[in-house]
């Protein structure tokens, strides 16, 4: 029996070292071309870019800013036709109005920030891999959720808020009938929602992944309240999500935490200089915009790349709408919280039962046993 404990912790250390080492190779490896991402790309570079620079026309960039993450419906149902997407991203909106209102509702009370927090990101587990909605997972909402807060702490008020994220979650909308009038959209009849919002089936890789949301839910933002500040637990968390992704499996947490890490870390670099290269905001809107397109181009063949761009994206927003752009204390704590959901993520992995490969081979390098 012990001969047998010790070949085993022997295979998992061999297996732990091994998926690091996978991950610290995928750091240099893009993943092979898929489906062409420029139009996704594009259309979320402009979801984001009209809001800024309406903003800017009216003396009011912080508004433009905060009706910019309309743009954060586009990447959701990606890879559906058209016409069920279309039908489908005002679900996605109405998301993040949700996330908004609690968010914004909440924002006065650290303890009930922190607790909705913890509610929100767990139900959106359960949503996102009971109903195998796919990429880019809870995220988004996490990230309006706390928007909404530091905004209303800030000095917005509540109302301003929501409506101003209802505002651009509906020109994500509208802007996303624009491409229908190409004819090939319309020669593939759509399912209707029952069919593509089918029942949710709990089997034991989404189960893992809902209970992996709920811990990291729980201990991110306990850490957070506790050794930092409740108003930023929320990145915390965010990173956590997306490293747990929508893929069981002990590899892919470990390379995406390192991702996310290196990325983040990149992505911070990136915004202190945006912050303090004293660019006209029109120049500003267009590097947002720019930087999206970046985002959604890359997302599926290098995830570090795109974290490097969605980090200054989000902090310009961020801070722009609490009034803190161009501080370098908030750096600082981008990393701290990143590290500390990240590390979390990966930690839950253990939930885990060594596995092969993943069969759609999203990861790159393709990893062995894990």
């Amino acid at each position: 029996m012990a001969e047998e404990l010790r070949r085993r912790d022997a295979w998992n250390r061999e297996a732990w070292l091994g998926g690091v080492k996978r991950a610290v190779v995928s750091l240099g490896t893009v993943a092979p071309k898929g489906q062409p991402r420029w139009p996704i790309a594009l259309q979320a570079a402009i979801v984001l870019t009209v809001p800024v620079l309406v903003g800017i026309a009216f003396g009011r960039i912080d508004l433009g800013l905060i009706a910019g993450t309309g743009a954060f419906t586009v990447p959701y149902f990606a890879a559906l036709p058209r016409l069920e997407r279309l039908r489908l991203r005002p679900l996605a909106g109405l998301v993040m109005v949700a996330t908004s209102i609690v968010g914004a509702t909440l924002a006065p009370s650290p303890v009930l920030t922190a607790i909705g927090l913890m509610v929100v990101t767990s139900v959106l587990g359960v949503a996102v891999h009971g109903l195998r909605l796919g990429p880019p997972g809870p995220l988004f909402p996490i990230l309006i959720y706390g928007l909404s807060g530091h905004a209303v702490n800030g000095g917005m008020s509540p109302v301003t808020v929501v409506a101003t994220v209802a505002a651009g979650c509906t020109w994500a909308v509208v802007a996303s009938i624009a491409p229908l009038i190409r004819r090939k959209h319309w020669q593939i009849t759509p399912r209707p929602l029952k069919v593509l919002l089918a029942r949710p089936v709990w089997d034991h890789g989404a189960k893992e992944l809902v209970a992996r949301t709920a811990l990291v839910a729980i201990l991110a933002t306990t850490v957070s309240l506790v050794f930092f500040d409740a108003d930023r637990a929320y990145w915390a968390v965010a990173a956590g999500v997306v490293v747990i992704g929508v893929v069981p499996g002990r590899g892919p947490a470990v390379t995406r935490g390192l991702h996310r890490a290196v990325g983040t870390v990149a992505g911070v670099g990136i915004y202190l200089a945006i912050a303090h290269a004293g660019m006209p905001e029109v120049v500003l809107a267009l590097t947002l915009g720019a930087l999206q397109f970046i985002t959604e181009l890359t997302i599926t063949r290098h995830y570090a790349i795109a974290v490097a761009a969605v980090t200054p994206m989000a902090l310009v927003i961020v801070t722009v709408a609490s009034g803190t752009f161009g501080q370098t204390a908030i750096t600082g704590e981008r990393i701290t919280d990143t590290l500390v959901g990240a590390g979390i993520a990966v930690a839950t992995a253990l939930l885990h039962p060594p596995a092969p490969a993943d069969p759609a081979h999203r990861h790159a390098p393709p990893h062995e046993a894990d």
